[in-house]
């Protein structure tokens, strides 16, 4: 994953989290996350008033809604996030922590990236590989593996996940069942059910 490997993304993701004092096994703390790294958030209904007309505005929530998710915004030596506030709270957290993945893994760009826009040339061995990676990070600061583990264990639900980490239930699917938390899960039963066993059998219990 471009010199970044899974494990590295999901210790970062921890050591982001804990550094704004977010924990763990619950939701993303997103404005803390921007005050702590000095970066604006802002939505599309706020650009009205920084001199967005009222045309790009109804187009960009109404039929373009489906064209651009989020965009990182150079400016100067500085970088601001525009999420598209068209779409439902938990799409924006994901759009929003997107952005902020590629940030974290200090990507370098000279030009807006658009998130689901076709500013981004995903055809492009290196740009693919750090969609990826800010995909995958995005994905541990939302929902980390280990707390995904601990959510499995105690047999929660997607919805549950979803409404825990204030993310969508598709959000909670994929870090689920794509993560292998389930299945870690169900291999930790599975030996913890065998250690009683083998207890049981040589009186050690």
């Amino acid at each position: 994953m471009g010199g970044w490997t899974k494990k590295a993304l999901e210790q970062l993701a921890l050591d982001v989290r804990a550094e704004i004092g977010s924990d763990i096994h619950g939701p993303l703390d997103l404005a803390r996350l921007a005050d702590e790294y000095g970066i604006p958030v802002y939505s599309l209904s706020d650009l009205g008033a920084h001199g967005c007309s009222p045309e790009a505005l109804d187009h960009f929530a109404g039929s373009g809604a489906k064209s651009w998710s989020a965009a990182l915004v150079p400016v100067g030596t500085g970088r601001l996030i525009v999420e598209n506030s068209a779409h439902s709270p938990q799409r924006r957290r994901s759009n929003v922590a997107h952005e902020f993945g590629h940030l974290l893994l200090e990507h370098e760009f000279d030009r807006i990236l658009f998130t689901d826009g076709e500013c981004r040339n995903v055809n492009d061995t290196a740009a693919r590989a750090r969609e990826e990676q800010a995909l995958a990070l995005s994905a541990e600061l939302l929902v980390p593996k280990k707390a995904a583990i601990k959510a499995a264990l105690a047999a929660k639900t997607d919805s549950e996940v979803a409404e825990q980490f204030d993310v969508s239930i598709e959000f909670a699917r994929m870090r689920m069942n794509p993560s292998g938390a389930r299945t870690i899960a169900q291999h930790i039963i599975r030996k913890q059910q065998m250690d009683g066993q083998r207890a049981d059998r040589f009186g050690t219990r």
